[in-house]
């Protein structure tokens, strides 16, 4: 399991580092308040739209969390912070901020949340909440390579359920990194589960050796993964200072 630390006061990045945040989306009522402020006026309409508290809980809590950490990259107030939007939908830093160096990705699942940030490079984060899934192997058979789905096919409960995540999230991270989503084709991108789990195939106008990739348990009961463009990485595993 990854062992989170706190980070140093004076945030910088070289192009060989990647910074991984982790945030629980379990705050006091309270503090979901004083989150709400940094939202701004369009994404406060959106937190209005969910059905559901918690679900409103967790956004709030996700965005604003994600807008205080590139604040602190950017030296400016979360308030400040914009995003544009790709035409599938994947969010960068806007335009109207400057020609900025910084690419970042997020991924929650109930309680936890993950961000992924770097310089100048494409990233995919992803994470999942392990839970019992009875048509495990029959998704991984309609939707996953072959070689993977005989990868879990003799597993049982909770082996299943944790190999199923692992190429699950692992697939996620990298076509979020390439900005293309599950559409791509799940079965486009091969990952070995045996020692390291590693990408070993990837979509024909891809090279495997200009991917980073990890696979980490971000906290007891989840799986989470990593794609970073280019195989020079150094990760370090920072939490929030509230």
């Amino acid at each position: 399991m990854v062992n989170w630390s706190y980070p140093p006061e004076n945030l910088t990045l070289t192009p060989s580092v990647v910074d991984l945040w982790i945030m629980s989306l379990q705050l006091a009522s309270k503090e979901v308040e004083q989150r709400w402020q940094i939202l701004n006026n369009e994404e406060q309409i959106k937190a209005k739209k969910f059905n559901f508290e918690k679900h409103k809980r967790r956004f709030i809590v996700a965005r604003s969390t994600l807008k205080m950490i590139l604040g602190q990259y950017l030296k400016i107030p979360p308030q400040k912070i914009k995003f544009d939007y790709s035409s599938r939908g994947k969010p960068r830093l806007s335009d109207q901020l400057g020609n900025n160096q910084l690419q970042f990705n997020t991924s929650h699942s109930e309680e936890l949340a993950i961000y992924g940030v770097t310089l100048d490079r494409l990233i995919g984060v992803d994470i999942e909440y392990i839970r019992p899934m009875k048509d495990a192997k029959q998704l991984a058979k309609r939707f996953f390579c072959d070689q993977e789905y005989q990868q879990i096919n003799n597993l049982t409960s909770p082996q299943l359920e944790k190999a199923f995540f692992q190429l699950w999230t692992g697939k996620e991270a990298y076509f979020k990194a390439t900005g293309e989503g599950i559409s791509g084709g799940l079965d486009q991108v091969q990952i070995c589960l045996q020692n390291n789990p590693k990408l070993i195939a990837l979509p024909p106008n891809q090279s495997k050796l200009n991917w980073f990739f990890s696979s980490f348990i971000p906290s007891p009961g989840y799986q989470g993964a990593i794609v970073v463009a280019e195989d020079d990485c150094q990760l370090n595993y920072w939490r929030l200072l509230r």
